[in-house]
This record gives structure tokens, C-alpha cells and sequence, in this order.
């Protein structure tokens, strides 16, 4: 709540009990550009308490965002989790590739890959091509390339401009 009477400038008594989802969201995202991770942390997080289906989870991708850029990789992945939960249509698919890449980083590979094919199985047509490259990258290291190339190939089938051709590189890479 500080947050908010600081960013708004009013006294306490003028700032209202419980803001609305949007306002949540929109100072977190000031807050966050501002450099003032607390405040912005804060008020995402009271847009994600308000339940509200359009701003709770871009709040959660947003704080999965700020928190991973501020090396609270574990906040960041909690983050995540909730925006992925929520099953949006646009927030659940990103959250998921970022929380694969954060599985990633920290070698938790079947995890990543858990993540990256929810990314694949929500069908948005820009992020789910680039989770199957990213599942292939990571499914390449094994020793059996055969999962990689089905990757790869989907990815291909996708269509998408920059993933396609990236997968056939790929691709053509592993044979």
C-alpha cells in the first residue's frame, strides 16, 4: 500500500482500501520501469490477490519478469507457476516458456522440458513453435537424438517464419 500512496502522492487517508485489478497493474508496471522492484513487486501482487482474469495473470508473468531480472530466480519461477495455472490464452504459454528457460538455466531438465511442452500444448501460434525448438536444443544433448528430431519437426510443420527455420537448421544439424 505504501506503493501506492507514494506513486499517487496522497496522503493515507485518500487512497482507497483495495485497488482495483488494473490500477494494481499499472503502477507495477510504472513501478517496475522506475527501478523500484518493492513497490512494483508490491503491486502486482495485489493485482494478482484480486483474482481478476485478465490482470492477475499478467501480473504474475510481469512479477515472474521483474524477479528474474532481479536474480530472485525462485520468486521468479513461483511467478511463473501461478501465470501458467491460470491457463490465459496469451500469459500461460510465455510463462511457461520463460519458466522452462529458468529450469533451464538451473539444470533441471526434465522440468524444462515439462515446461516447454505446456508451452507446445497451448497451440499459440508464436510461442509454442519456439518451445518446440528450445525442447529440441535441450533434447539434442541426449544420447538418442530421435525426440530432438520430432521436436524439430513440428516445429518446421509449424509454419512460424524465424522457428521453422531455425528448427530446420537444426534439423539438419542432428542427421
Amino acid at each position: 500500500m505504501k506503493a501506492f500512496r507514494r506513486a499517487w502522492g496522497a496522503p493515507p487517508e485518500v487512497v482507497p482500501f483495495a485497488p482495483d485489478p488494473a490500477a494494481a497493474f499499472s503502477l507495477g508496471t510504472r513501478l517496475a520501469e522506475q527501478g523500484d522492484v518493492e513497490g512494483a513487486r508490491s503491486a502486482f501482487q495485489q493485482a494478482m490477490d484480486g483474482a481478476d482474469p485478465e490482470y492477475a495473470p499478467a501480473a504474475a508473468f510481469r512479477l515472474g519478469l521483474l524477479l528474474g531480472q532481479n536474480g530472485d530466480i525462485e520468486g521468479a519461477k513461483e511467478a511463473y507457476r501461478q501465470a501458467v495455472n491460470s491457463g490465459h490464452p496469451e500469459h500461460s504459454p510465455v510463462a511457461a516458456r520463460n519458466l522452462g528457460h529458468l529450469y533451464k538455466r538451473q539444470g533441471r531438465f526434465r522440468q524444462a522440458c515439462g515446461a516447454y511442452q505446456i508451452a507446445i500444448d497451448s497451440g499459440h501460434p508464436d510461442i509454442a513453435p519456439w518451445a518446440m525448438v528450445y525442447l529440441g536444443n535441450l533434447l539434442s544433448s541426449y544420447a538418442n537424438p530421435e525426440p530432438a528430431r520430432i521436436s524439430y519437426r513440428m516445429a518446421v510443420d509449424s509454419g512460424h517464419p524465424e522457428a521453422a527455420r531455425q528448427a530446420a537448421r537444426r534439423l539438419a544439424a542432428l542427421t
